[in-house]
């Protein structure tokens, strides 16, 4: 036991000491063993092909999100067109047969609206046509 009693702060700084170094070159060791991700391979330096493939890819998936805008502004479109028509329903029987060419008068009495309205529904469907 006079080992132990020779032990002062001295000792017991330098043990920590090569303790601590120990333990970082474990760890060190240990470190350099895992595998590293490998970067990937410069785009010069890949086949033509497969640049070419991936660039096809790219472009393609481009246009489909570009289509799936154009859908979504479609159907929210017709979602539009669809609650504008069953606001009243009358004027758009009115405007269906006024774009065929029907008179006013028999528009009138069809739809159940004055001969002005119907006429009126005449003018707009000739001035939307133009």
């Amino acid at each position: 036991m006079e080992f132990f009693e020779n032990f002062g702060l001295r000792e017991l700084v330098i043990g920590t000491a090569v303790l601590l170094g120990v333990y970082s070159g474990i760890v060190i060791i240990r470190l350099s063993r895992l595998s590293r991700p490998q970067p990937p391979e410069p785009v010069w330096k890949k086949d033509p092909a497969e640049f070419g493939q991936q660039m096809v890819k790219s472009g393609i998936e481009a246009e489909l999100a570009e289509l799936r805008g154009e859908v979504a502004a479609l159907k929210e479109e017709v979602s539009l067109l669809k609650a504008a028509r069953n606001v009243s329903p009358q004027y758009g029987e009115a405007v269906a047969m006024a774009q065929k060419g029907v008179a006013a008068q028999q528009i009138a009495e069809r739809c159940g609206i004055s001969v002005a309205e119907a006429e009126m529904v005449c003018a707009l469907s000739r001035a939307g046509n133009e």
